[in-house]
């Protein structure tokens, strides 16, 4: 595979390394008309892998838009991680975790957004506090954030098994990383789990870059690049030796000093 290739935005993948005026408030992952049309392709992949693939998943993934919160229902985890290059968007992500554990319903919640009606720790969760609460009215000027659909839209499978994914949010492990995906602490973080299933959003159009598995025997990793069209790699038929996973358009695997390539 070719390694010299940019992603197709490369130019500008700099531009939400630190700048928190380039936070994503809802996200346009998936299908434009917020019906979360491709999300039955995740349900069936869930569904269908050997039952003990499910009962302990280390769910990974990036801020972004929190497209990923719509994975907590389905996806179940035993533990999460959470990262995002861009320390605002981790604020972001904190923020809205903290007012959905202390929410009793998806109104609630929502409520709470919009009214800014909670405490937060810092000036930067100041600053995301009124984003989220101008961006709850159709009110936030872009200098201040990258207003996307609503926040119903963009949660809405969260939003829609609420008790369930304020119960994950609440009492799943949680760690937290301010890092790329393509950082050498990331990759050596992964490097020697074989129960990842991670949601990398659309990370490829900014940056390709490598990671090696030593045993992706329950490895899963699902991008959304354009819309209604999801690339979902399985890397289970590859477990038992190791890998290096191709994080690209589209995504790839191969073994380790091996050409065969598998792809999504």
């Amino acid at each position: 595979m070719d390694q010299q290739k940019e992603a197709p935005r490369a130019f500008n993948r700099e531009m939400y390394h630190d700048e928190p005026e380039n936070v994503f408030y809802g996200t346009d992952d998936g299908a434009q008309d917020g019906s979360f049309a491709e999300f039955k392709q995740f349900e069936d992949h869930y569904n269908n892998v050997d039952p003990q693939r499910r009962e302990d998943i280390h769910m990974i993934s990036v801020v972004g838009g929190m497209y990923g919160l719509n994975m907590l229902p389905l996806w179940k985890p035993t533990r999460i991680t959470i990262f995002d290059i861009n320390p605002a968007a981790v604020s972001y992500f904190k923020i809205v975790r903290r007012n959905f554990i202390n929410s009793d319903s998806a109104d609630e919640f929502l409520q709470h957004l919009a009214d800014g009606d909670y405490a937060v720790e810092n000036e930067q969760e100041e600053f995301i506090r009124e984003n989220i609460r101008l961006k709850s009215r159709d009110e936030l000027p872009r200098s201040r954030g990258s207003s996307k659909r609503s926040f119903e839209q963009s949660w809405k499978i969260a939003l829609d098994n609420f008790a369930l994914t304020k119960q994950l949010l609440t009492d799943v492990p949680l760690e937290i990383r301010t890092e790329p995906m393509e950082s050498a602490s990331f990759s050596q973080y992964i490097k020697q789990q074989n129960n990842l299933w991670i949601y990398a959003s659309n990370i490829t159009q900014f940056h390709f870059f490598n990671l090696e598995l030593d045993d992706p025997s329950n490895v899963v990793i699902l991008q959304i690049i354009h819309p209604e069209k999801p690339q979902l790699l399985d890397l289970a038929p590859m477990g038992g030796k190791p890998v290096k996973l191709n994080v690209e358009i589209p995504l790839s695997a191969q073994y380790l000093n091996e050409a065969a390539t598998v792809g999504a």
